[in-house]
Parts: structure tokens; C-alpha cells; sequence
């Protein structure tokens, strides 16, 4: 196999077979082309991958610098090296004007054998060291190429998994609404049903009436408030420095409904003096991810219905949130496939399996934090309990 491609070009017979015979006989691996014009050399050039070019000076019809010009400015050609021949009494004249066009090298009429192959040995050296250099860098150029598409995909990917996830959350958002607003429009019912009734059999009282209004405004002033506690909650989150223990309060009081409807107690152990610089409302939606999943777990159950959180910060300052239940644990199995984006053990109909794998993103890669999980035993009141344990360490600051 031909390691590189020769173009000598040379209007004189005598010349080029004297260039070929040095070549086929002292350098190995090289093919030669021969061009007996500057108008050859410029079709060879097109149709072949020449590596080098010796090129002499003069030459009727096109001479050695205006094929040089032609060369150059050629995008195919142009980084092509030329070694100018000349004679010898013509050397120094020639020289400037030859290395201004692009020449890399001069070669003298008649041929030093000796300085001939040794120039050409040393080129073609230079010439496959950057053949090998160009490898290597389309392969690296390829690789970065293959990577870029393998991110741009991952990207696309993880943009439907938000698209979906932020679909699931506002179900999940307008599920939680309802649930809260279902007791107190049932009591805003009853007051108005009650009192159109007893205004058509006129038995309504001033009293009576001022006691059903009032009551209708506190449950319409509960009702803005639930609206005010998710709202708060959904717009675009920034980095702002917060008290965790009210956000946390927050977050229960959200959920206070559907919590007291399952006869859920939230226990707290909170350190009210830690203030965190980072995603408040990424944090509140982690919660009440691993809330809502605490919930379905007790449900499961019988008896006493607990939900633990705790914060408190560690030897490095970081905090550390623990969120548990005494709902029995993750099946030993499914523990660590939960934060898996897509994995569920739900019936399809209660969700996609996005809600863990969202709060691993927004904890890893939002909040520079880091969650875990695992099933835990303990006691509470002297009694013994097994559960769910989630256990999010995030930096003070970010």
C-alpha cells in the first residue's frame, strides 16, 4: 500500500525520468505522478489526492509560480506543499518570489541525488505523522460529534419527561385543590341551601342569617387561601434565601385536608433557626411528592398513621431534611428503582411513575443536594414501627 502520493511536474523528459528513478529506487511506498505542464499538473490535481508537489520554475505556457497561484487558491489544493525546482543560477531570484506564493522548499537543477531523497524522506516523514494527526482528530472530531447528538437526545428526552412531569404535577396540583375544596364548598352549599329554603317557608332569622354568612366567608377566605398556597408554589422558581421551617409549615398546611381526611398526624422536629439560600419552591414540590407518596402508603394500612419530618444540620454545616412514615417500607426489590424515571407500582391510572424521579432531579441536579432512601425501624410513644425513610442533604447555600 502507497503511503503518499507524488506529483512531480517538469517539462523536460530527461528531468522527470531522472525524478522517478530516485524515487523508485531510493523511497519506499511512494506513488508517483508525472506532469510535463503546469496545465497536467492542474488536472491531475483535480482528479487524485496528491500529498506533495515538486514543481519546476520554468516551463512554457503556465510556469511554475502561476501554477503555484492556481494551486492556492483552489480550496482542494491550496494546503498541498510545493518544492519549487530551479536552476541553479536562477536560485536566489526566484527564491523570494517563490516562498511569498507558498513554496516550502527549493530544489536546484542539476539534482544533488543525495540532498534530493533526503528532503523527500523527511517530508513524506512529515507528511504521515499528519496523516495520522488528521486521523486522530476526525475520529476525536467524530466521537465529539456522536456525543453532542447523545446529548441532544438525552436533552430531548429529559425536556418530555418535564413536559410530562409538569402535566402530572398540575393534575396532581388541581387533584390536591379539589380534595381541599370539596369539604368547604359542601358547607358553602349547606349554608345557601339552608337558608333559601327557610327564606321560602320565611322562618329565616337575622341571627341565624348572620351566622350562615359569616360562615360562607370563612369558608370562601379558606377556599383564597388554598388558591394562595399553590400559587405561591408554581411560578418560576428562583435561588432566595428562606426559613426551611416555614416552608415546611407551609407545606403542611397545604396537605392539612387531605391529611385529617386519612387520619394522617404529621409529627414535626424542626430547627426553626435554619435558613437556606437555594430553590424554595422545587423543594416544596419535592415534599409534597414524598408526602403525597406517604399518604397512598398509609392508606395501605390499619391502625395509627404517622408522617415524621425532621431537619437539623450536620458536622459540615450541610442540612439534613428526614422524611418518614410508618406505612411498612419499600419492598427490598423496588428500593432502589424508585427515583428510575417511568418506574411505578401503581395501577396505571394513578400515575406515570414521574413523581420520585422528578424529586431526584430537583434535589441532585436543581438543588445541588443529594436524597436517599431506605426503609427504617424505630419507636414512637414506645411503640415499634417500620417505614419509609427519606433523607435529603442539601447545601446551605448554592
Amino acid at each position: 500500500m502507497k503511503n503518499i502520493t507524488v506529483l512531480a511536474v517538469d517539462d523536460i523528459e530527461a528531468n522527470r525520468i531522472s525524478l522517478q528513478y530516485l524515487i523508485d529506487e531510493y523511497i519506499d511506498n511512494v506513488e508517483l505522478l508525472l506532469a510535463s505542464s503546469g496545465e497536467d499538473a492542474l488536472k491531475i490535481t483535480y482528479t487524485n489526492d496528491v500529498d506533495i508537489i515538486i514543481l519546476d520554475i520554468q516551463m512554457p505556457g503556465l510556469d511554475g509560480f502561476a501554477t503555484a497561484k492556481y494551486l492556492k487558491s483552489n480550496p482542494k489544493t491550496q494546503d498541498i506543499p510545493v518544492i519549487f525546482l530551479t536552476a541553479a543560477f536562477k536560485e536566489e531570484e526566484f527564491q523570494q518570489k517563490g516562498f511569498e506564493i507558498g513554496a516550502i522548499d527549493y530544489l536546484t537543477k542539476p539534482i544533488d541525488n543525495h540532498q534530493f531523497t533526503n528532503k523527500l524522506k523527511l517530508y513524506k516523514e512529515i507528511i504521515l505523522k499528519n496523516k495520522e494527526l488528521k486521523a486522530v482528530n476526525d475520529n476525536l472530531y467524530t466521537a465529539l460529534q456522536n456525543e453532542i447528538q447523545l446529548k441532544e437526545k438525552v436533552q430531548t428526552q429529559q425536556l418530555e419527561i418535564v413536559e410530562q412531569s409538569k402535566m402530572a404535577a398540575l393534575g396532581e396540583m388541581i387533584g390536591n385543590i379539589a380534595h381541599q375544596w370539596r369539604q368547604p364548598l359542601s358547607v358553602i352549599s349547606t349554608c345557601a341551601s339552608g337558608m333559601h329554603l327557610n327564606i321560602k317557608l320565611d322562618l329565616i332569622k337575622a341571627e341565624e342569617l348572620e351566622t350562615n354568612i359569616d360562615m360562607i366567608m370563612k369558608t370562601t377566605n379558606e377556599l383564597s387561601n388554598t388558591i394562595d398556597n399553590f400559587r405561591d408554589f408554581t411560578y418560576k422558581d428562583k435561588i432566595k434565601p428562606f426559613n426551611l421551617s416555614e416552608l415546611i409549615n407551609k407545606c403542611i398546611n397545604t396537605e392539612d385536608y387531605i391529611l385529617s381526611k386519612n387520619d394522617i398526624l404529621i409529627i414535626t422536629s424542626l430547627d426553626d433557626d435554619i435558613e437556606v439560600t437555594n430553590l424554595a419552591n422545587s423543594l416544596f414540590q419535592a415534599m409534597i411528592n414524598i408526602i403525597h407518596n406517604a399518604i397512598e402508603a398509609l392508606n395501605k394500612i390499619e391502625g395509627k398513621k404517622y408522617v415524621f419530618i425532621c431537619t437539623k444540620k450536620d458536622e459540615h454545616d450541610n442540612i439534613v431534611l428526614t422524611i418518614k412514615d410508618n406505612a411498612g417500607g419499600i419492598k427490598t426489590e423496588n428500593i432502589h428503582k424508585i427515583f428510575e424515571p417511568y418506574f411505578t407500582t401503581k395501577h396505571k391510572s394513578h400515575g406515570i411513575g414521574l413523581g420520585l424521579n422528578i424529586v431526584y432531579k430537583i434535589i441532585n441536579d436543581s438543588m445541588l443536594g443529594n436524597i436517599k432512601a431506605k426503609n427504617s425501624r424505630f419507636k414512637f410513644n414506645e411503640e415499634s414501627y417500620e417505614g419509609a425513610k427519606f433523607v435529603i442533604t442539601l447545601p446551605k447555600e448554592i
